[in-house]
């Protein structure tokens, strides 16, 4: 994310016309992904999810000489999971959570 966008944040429309900034770090961003580990194990049972989430994340990432990068796979996800956050912030708003 810091690398296509420049910061460690995602801007959010809000249905007002307001914006709102939600930043990420590194803590965030294990949380997303022990979520969609949870998703996976209860999508796929155990046994399976297991060798997913492996085949998922060695699918994600490459290496270019000295390097690691996402792959499409890997852009997909974490655009995927940075959605959800997303959707979440706007529910938020219209519970009244965020103003």
């Amino acid at each position: 994310m810091k690398h296509k966008t420049g910061s460690n944040c995602v801007i959010v429309n809000m249905p007002d016309g307001d914006i709102h900034k939600i930043d990420f770090d590194e803590k965030s961003m294990l949380k997303l992904l022990m979520r969609f580990e949870r998703q996976a194990c209860s999508e796929y049972g155990i046994s399976e999810s297991t060798s997913f989430i492996r085949s998922t994340y060695m699918n994600s990432l490459d290496i270019n000489g000295h390097t690691e990068y996402l792959t499409e796979t890997g852009k997909l996800i974490v655009d995927e999971l940075l959605g959800e956050v997303i959707t979440w912030a706007k529910e938020k708003y219209f519970s009244g959570g965020i103003n």
